[in-house]
């Protein structure tokens, strides 16, 4: 036999054995990873909760800024810690600081102080793992109990609570994951002059990705929009708003992870007309969160 057909034949068998392996990948299961999806998507949530006995310490910040005139920024710091005491069933505490810094916003009084907001209370319950099912499935319920209104920054009794339903899947394996999150908000507020009740409910979804860029670091992206109402179980329509901006999560050493979001609004509206909602939400979001697992 030739060189030439020699190689023709050793070219045929290699492109043969690339075909089959190529079946067999395809008929194999898709690994799931050993990724924590819970903060790859900024604002929005991953469906990981941990696993059972281990514990968590984060540290969040969230800036809020931009009003339709004026000078407007919210920093509110949360930390929190969790626990998963059984399988597929996490609890956790919060105690969240307030900083308002607003200046000639239509409609507010001027504010520059330093407080503490509230707390709030956590429990998630996985009710699919992505890793044993088609993609991951949880549920999130929040309640809060908050002694400043975490708009204008004063003085008000604040109940209420969030309640968010959190879908993820691994598109790619190990590379690409994907995430949708339906929330439902409402709250309950006393204002101290005049002393009277402001009952406010919203809804919200969400849609990121973020992908793999290196073995610690994942860059990404979301969309969210947003829906207020007018009373607690979604009475009357008042404002929506859309936000989208990038992501990133940040593997810094074992068990220690930074990740941040930077969402604008893109568009908006109120039931009275305009561009963009800049009463119930602001032009610029952002966060950033710090997490210690032991």
């Amino acid at each position: 036999m030739s060189a030439q057909r020699r190689c023709a034949a050793s070219s045929r068998r290699q492109a043969q054995l690339l075909l089959a392996a190529t079946l067999l990948g395809a008929a194999l299961p898709v690994r799931a990873s050993d990724v924590d999806s819970e903060h790859l998507f900024g604002f929005t949530e991953g469906a990981d909760i941990g696993k059972k006995g281990e514990r968590e310490a984060e540290s969040e910040t969230i800036v809020r800024a931009g009003k339709s005139a004026g000078s407007y920024a919210a920093i509110i710091q949360n930390d929190q810690v969790r626990v998963v005491p059984t399988e597929n069933f996490r609890i956790g505490a919060n105690l969240a600081l307030g900083y308002f810094d607003i200046s000639g916003v239509p409609g507010l009084a001027d504010q520059r102080l330093a407080t503490l907001q509230g707390v709030s209370f956590e429990a998630r319950w996985m009710l699919m793992d992505r890793r044993q099912g088609p993609f991951g499935l949880t549920l999130i319920a929040e309640p809060r109990l908050g002694r400043v209104d975490a708009t204008t920054g004063e003085t008000a009794a604040n109940y209420g609570g969030t309640l968010t339903f959190v879908a993820d899947r691994e598109l790619i394996d190990n590379c690409l994951f994907g995430a949708v999150n339906l929330l439902y908000d409402s709250a309950a507020t006393r204002q101290p002059l005049p002393n009277d009740w402001l009952n406010e409910s919203r809804l919200g979804l969400s849609a990121a990705a973020a992908v793999r860029v290196s073995s610690k670091l994942f860059l990404g992206g979301e969309v969210r929009y947003l829906r207020a109402y007018d009373g607690l179980a979604l009475n009357t329509f008042s404002e929506e708003a859309v936000f989208a901006g990038p992501t990133l999560y940040l593997q810094i050493a074992k068990g220690v992870v930074l990740s941040a979001a930077w969402n604008v609004q893109v568009t908006g509206s109120t039931a009275s007309g305009g561009s963009l909602d800049l009463t119930h939400f602001e032009r610029q979001q952002a966060k950033v969160r710090f997490n210690v697992n032991f």
